[in-house]
């Protein structure tokens, strides 16, 4: 059941201080799925990529990683304190359609705000090979809303 957590740096990011602190366990997500070993549904215990953002009111979320069964999808939770503490709250679905994941806000030259995530291509020698992709965000409120996938 893998974990978010948090732990203070060195100030020269040689190292940590102190013992990290969990945030959120990959079970408290209520879109992640898997099939345990009789076939049944379950909470799936990866978490991967996260990403902190501050939405235009200010309020403080995450997009992290994990898998609807075999697939790579991306959710994102919010800190009811505003503070990496939380308690985090996740949102009940996916933000990204199936197979994008490991995403990362920025802002083009032009002053657009997208988000860019990848997908996967299995390869004929079945290796994975990781396909970059961008959609248009606004967090201008209270949430994160992915838009269109952006085609420069």
């Amino acid at each position: 059941n893998g974990t978010m957590e948090k732990i203070e740096l060195k100030p020269d990011l040689s190292g940590s201080i102190g013992e990290a602190t969990l945030l959120f366990r990959a079970s408290d997500s209520p879109w992640n799925r898997e099939k345990d070993e009789d076939g049944n549904d379950r909470p799936h215990k990866v978490t991967d990529g996260p990403y902190l953002f501050r939405t235009g009111t200010g309020r403080l979320g995450m997009i992290w990683t994990s898998w609807i069964y075999n697939v790579y999808t991306q959710g994102v939770a919010y800190s009811e304190s505003g503070t990496l503490d939380g308690p985090w709250i996740h949102e009940p679905e996916p933000i990204t359609p199936p197979d994008f994941g490991h995403g990362m806000l920025f802002k083009t030259l032009k002053g657009k705000w997208l988000m860019a995530v990848h997908s996967h291509k299995e390869m004929a020698d079945g290796r994975y090979h990781r396909v970059p992709h961008l959609f248009e965000v606004d967090f201008t409120g209270d949430k994160l809303v992915v838009g269109n996938q952006f085609i420069p």
